[in-house]
């Protein structure tokens, strides 16, 4: 934050600069001792501040908010960009750091809430690569037509070729495919929980 010394440099030298004010103003300019004027000395009035506001607004085609929703702006963006509680208080003009923490700290819940969301999307990553080196199995039926397969954890997934390794390769795509679709695609099934059936065979396939 600026020094009282540094303010009080601003403040005479834009007095400084309502001098070329007076000048071009002439009779017209009333000095009554306020420190920011219009170009005739007056005060500004809360709606001449507004309205321009407003322009500012409607030329950046952004909706309508107050004026004082750049504060609270300001101090979620801080508070979200890892500016300490006490700073932004000072920054603020707080009374307490608590009036600070207890103000905000719905925002910064929202926050920590969409931190938290990009643990889940890492831990499903891992998940996914987990079930991907894992392989899935696969019943393959053997007859004079050729080969049919049958996926147990996707009951979805069924193919039918010439050969048992024309069939393998099908079926080992649709289950890439079913993969890719489902955040959390279900753990392969163990190969001893699986009943064959007779004239099939069990072959275990994996998806990477």
């Amino acid at each position: 934050m600026r020094s009282k010394s540094k303010m009080t440099a601003d403040i005479v030298q834009h007095k400084a600069g309502d001098i070329l004010g007076k000048q071009r103003a002439g009779d017209k300019y009333l000095d009554n001792g306020f420190v920011v004027t219009n170009e005739f000395g007056h005060y500004f009035e809360q709606k001449t501040f507004k309205d321009y506001y407003d322009r500012l607004l409607k030329d950046a085609d952004i909706g309508h908010f107050t004026f004082h929703a750049l504060r609270h702006t300001f101090a979620t963006r801080a508070l979200e960009r890892g500016m300490d509680y006490k700073t932004l208080s000072s920054i603020l003009g707080h009374y307490s750091v608590a009036f600070t923490m207890d103000t905000y700290v719905h925002s910064m819940d929202e926050h920590k809430r969409h931190e938290m969301d990009k643990m889940d999307d890492l831990f499903g990553m891992q998940y996914r690569i987990s079930v991907e080196n894992q392989p899935y199995p696969v019943l393959c039926t053997l007859s004079a037509d050729g080969c049919t397969t049958h996926v147990p954890d996707f009951p979805k997934i069924t193919t039918q070729a010439a050969t048992l390794d024309v069939a393998l390769l099908e079926v080992k795509q649709q289950i890439q495919k079913a993969l890719r679709q489902y955040k959390n695609p279900s753990i392969p099934t163990k190969q001893e929980q699986i009943v064959v059936p007779q004239n099939s065979v069990l072959v275990l396939v994996k998806a990477s």
